[in-house]
């Protein structure tokens, strides 16, 4: 599990796409796309696939298979156009929660947090309350070049899925360094209908 490249995006924005095309709201075999294509996107928690007793329930059909973007491949289409082309990032005014850990960022990180934090109300999982703020407090290391944020568990959690997204986009580094040091890692849940 990497980077997206352009491709897969593609195939991902087409499933879609193919949702769209029914009422039901999963994209089919009819749909165009090829099936190892859509289990790629299956295995690294961007999509879902239809149980049997859902396909025969399908109309037209029964399909031989479907699918539909989970919350993740959503956020994914949202987060890495935005990434690849530099959007700019939000602030938000929640206070700091108490019960805080501290979790030191680089700043490529942290710029994925902030893009993360700045495309919020487009996401079907928004942030837990409170990363903004924590953000914006952030301090500079004693040494390095990081940044040292104080984050509850949920934030954390953020963090993680924020960084899950930027493994989609452009890089796995800080995903890997979060769960190294700090044993967080998003992964997305299985999910069948």
């Amino acid at each position: 599990m990497g980077v997206l490249k352009d491709p897969e995006y593609q195939d991902l924005a087409a499933l879609r796409d193919g949702q769209g095309l029914h009422q039901h709201g999963w994209a089919t075999d009819t749909c165009g796309i090829d099936p190892r294509i859509v289990d790629r996107l299956l295995k690294i928690g961007l999509c879902e696939m239809a149980n049997a007793d859902t396909l025969l329930q399908l109309r037209p059909g029964p399909p031989q298979w479907a699918a539909r973007l989970t919350p993740e491949g959503h956020d994914t289409l949202v987060y890495l156009p935005a990434r690849r082309f530099n959007a700019p990032s939000a602030r938000s005014t929640h206070a700091r929660p108490e019960a805080t850990r501290e979790v030191e960022l680089r700043p490529k990180a942290l710029e994925a947090v902030r893009l993360y934090l700045s495309l919020a109300s487009d996401l079907r999982q928004p942030p837990a309350p409170g990363p903004a703020d924590a953000v914006e407090a952030a301090q500079r290391a004693a040494s390095g070049s990081g940044w040292l944020l104080q984050l509850t568990e949920p934030q954390v959690g953020s963090v993680a899925y924020a960084l899950w997204l930027e493994a989609r986009a452009h890089s796995v580094g800080p995903a890997n360094r979060l769960a190294r040091e700090y044993d967080s890692q998003y992964k997305p849940t299985s999910r069948s209908s």
